[in-house]
């Protein structure tokens, strides 16, 4: 349904013209076809900036930069709310977001492709172009040694060619270990986006200045991403992800049993709360592309978080649940967490281990860290 400007209400219900719930969360059934095709490329790029990212650096930096990497994301939500704050018209405070945007296009010419993707499609021309490039903007020098090794494709067996190489989904069912992953990742994502952008949501419930409530909601996952970059090298994947479940389910359930009147605490309650659920959404991304090989791991990881998009749709409807009781998000928030908290306990730790290539690297990284 088309909404006219005169059919929007100008209050303290919405941010800069345009109901709170449709500028936190985009919900792509209220979506016409442009809009579906614009979430739709938003989330692609998403989820390659984030593959990009981890793939371009070694294990040393990958958390620095898969960190730094999601931040951006907070910083980009704390200046829509200054954005809408400051520019009340709604049709201005899009314009001022989106034109920004047309610069993303000289990425095409400045970015240079991932070299484990190349590698894994048997390009090594292409890689080799790209790792001269990197060596020479770094000043270093790679050696012919070095660069002979990295470009040598891996000896394959003789009877074994791609042509007869068995479909993703036959894959998944053939691994246990897999199939395990596959199932098991879907429901850490349904539960970040959930717990995470029904957070954003019901924040604008708290008292207080709306814009203020949402700013400091979304900056706090920024000491969040980097707070889970101090844990994610020191005590691993597993206890950072689980800890930041449980201490957002903790926060959420504790909510829940605030009185009204201690404003503040419940506040600081509620930010914690926020703040736990960043530090997953962080690890998330590094630790489910450390879980699949890199021939399947844009792939597994676009389908985790494509399925964690129920979480996202679900998230609007959450406010809704309070006329029967005002409990009624934050539990769910409460239990999803710590469904999730116990389910990243039965895989396998990845700290110090080389992201997997193969599938059978990735099958042996349990074994290999135990």
């Amino acid at each position: 349904m088309k909404v006219t400007e005169d059919e929007v209400p100008d209050s303290q219900e919405t941010l800069g013209g345009v109901n709170i719930e449709t500028i936190l969360v985009c919900e792509v059934g209220q979506f016409g076809p442009y809009q579906k095709r614009v979430f739709a490329v938003a989330v692609v790029a998403c989820m390659t900036a984030a593959i990009s990212t981890a793939e371009m650096v070694g294990p040393k930096f990958r958390v620095v930069t898969s960190a730094t990497s999601t931040s951006m994301f907070a910083t980009g939500q704390v200046i829509l709310g200054a954005v809408a704050w400051s520019i009340p018209n709604w049709r201005y405070m899009i314009i001022a977001l989106h034109i920004p945007c047309f610069l993303i296009v000289s990425y095409y010419w400045i970015l240079s492709e991932s070299v484990r993707w190349l590698l894994s499609k048997h390009k090594y021309d292409e890689a080799q172009k790209v790792l001269e490039k990197v060596a020479r903007i770094n000043k270093k020098q790679i050696s012919e040694k070095s660069m002979r090794a990295l470009l040598t494709p891996p000896s394959q067996p003789e009877n074994v060619e791609d042509a007869n190489k068995p479909g993703l989904i036959k894959t998944i069912i053939k691994s246990p270990v897999l199939l395990q992953r596959v199932c098991t990742t879907p429901i850490w994502w349904i539960t970040t986006t959930f717990v995470y952008y029904g957070l954003s949501i019901n924040s604008t419930g708290l008292s207080g200045n709306m814009y203020l409530n949402y700013i400091l909601t979304c900056a706090v996952e920024i000491p969040g991403f980097y707070t889970s970059l101090l844990f994610l090298d020191s005590i691993g994947r597993k206890p950072t992800l689980t800890c930041g479940f449980f201490l957002s389910a903790a926060c959420n359930i504790g909510f829940i049993f605030i009185p009204e009147e201690l404003n503040i605490l419940a506040t600081v309650i509620f930010l914690l709360g926020k703040f736990g659920i960043s530090m997953v959404f962080t690890s998330l991304y590094l630790f489910t592309s450390e879980l699949y090989p890199t021939e399947y791991r844009h792939t597994l990881l676009a389908f985790s978080s494509m399925v964690g998009r129920i979480g996202s749709v679900t998230a609007p409807l959450t406010p809704a649940l309070m006329m029967y009781w005002e409990g009624i998000p934050s539990a769910m928030f409460g239990v999803m967490g710590i469904l999730s908290g116990l389910l990243v306990l039965t895989q396998p730790e990845t700290l110090g281990t080389k992201m997997p290539d193969t599938l059978a690297e990735a099958e042996v990284l349990g074994r290999s860290t135990q």
